[in-house]
């Protein structure tokens, strides 16, 4: 379902107005006027609100794989319907991913599964450092508006999701605790409720920032890869979930995040082609700057 809405997406945002290249309040009408767009949002939301309740039953370590499985099927769409295509690099890139996610799901099989805890010191050290990271990728992608430019926004916009998987499955315990002992309207003063419900649209304008700069073959996979990384790690660090006890398995596990991360590396390191264009002839890298220049004229 979140696949699926990402190749709505990208089919309407190549006729809508580039973010950041006229007020916000005619983008945002601009948006909020197309259909295809709202429905591809109702349905980026249902499929977030069946991962939470996925992430709120199972490990975090367990459901990010899975959902990767998403991946394929954005591949095909931007390859048979966008009209993508995509170079050595960029297979190379997605191949590595699929087979690492393949890697960490074998890696799972026989792993016993244990009652939910996490070590609060680890757990806020790698969720603020990890924010920190997406606030350096985010910053370089928006300003630096280069050929990597949205791929660095999809790295950032990536760790934000992950963040959020943690959130939720943090949410899930500390409502269900609350509720238990002090009834619905205590469990609703939950943090980790209103967090959960804020950055979804945060990262809902970065995914359409990275979406309407680059491919949606490039930039979907780097999200996703990053989006599920995120909570491997922590939920192995932090939140006690179990590694494989054999040497083999455990190795396994490692390979898997290494690949993970090479091959988001891969796809954000990817140049874009510079003869890319919207549908209205402007170079996708350099729309902001050449609207800019015709405002001024005008």
């Amino acid at each position: 379902m979140i696949n699926y809405s990402g190749y709505m997406q990208k089919r309407e945002l190549d006729k809508l107005p580039l973010i950041g290249s006229q007020r916000p309040l005619q983008t945002a009408k601009a948006f909020l006027a197309c259909r295809p767009w709202l429905e591809a949002q109702g349905l980026q939301f249902a499929g977030t609100f069946v991962k939470g309740i996925a992430v709120g039953l199972a490990p975090l370590s367990v459901v990010q794989p899975i959902n990767t499985a998403g991946i394929a099927v954005l591949a095909v769409l931007a390859i048979t319907k966008l009209g993508e295509r995509p170079s050595i690099s960029d297979w190379l890139g997605i191949g590595t991913i699929v087979v690492g996610l393949l890697m960490l799901g074998r890696s799972l099989i026989g792993v016993p599964s244990k009652a939910f805890s996490y070590n609060p010191v680890v757990l806020w050290f790698f969720v603020i450092f990890f924010f920190a990271v997406a606030g350096v990728s985010l910053f370089s992608g928006i300003t630096k508006k280069g050929e990597q430019a949205p791929n660095l926004i999809a790295v950032g916009s990536g760790v934000l999701v992950g963040i959020t998987a943690v959130l939720i499955k943090l949410a899930w315990n500390d409502f269900g605790s609350r509720f238990w002992l002090h009834g619905f309207r205590h469990a609703l003063a939950s943090p980790f409720i209103w967090m959960v419900f804020f950055l979804p649209f945060i990262t809902l304008i970065l995914d359409q920032m990275a979406m309407q700069r680059g491919k949606a073959i490039v930039v979907v996979p780097i999200t996703t890869g990053m989006s599920n990384l995120i909570p491997i790690i922590i939920g192995i660090l932090a939140m006690h979930e179990p590694m494989p006890s054999s040497a083999g398995m455990f190795l396994l596990r490692l390979g898997s995040f290494v690949f993970i991360i090479g091959g988001a590396v891969i796809l954000s390191l990817r140049k874009t082609e510079e003869s890319g264009a919207r549908p209205d002839g402007r170079r996708v890298g350099s729309s902001i700057r050449q609207a800019g220049e015709e405002a001024r004229a005008s």
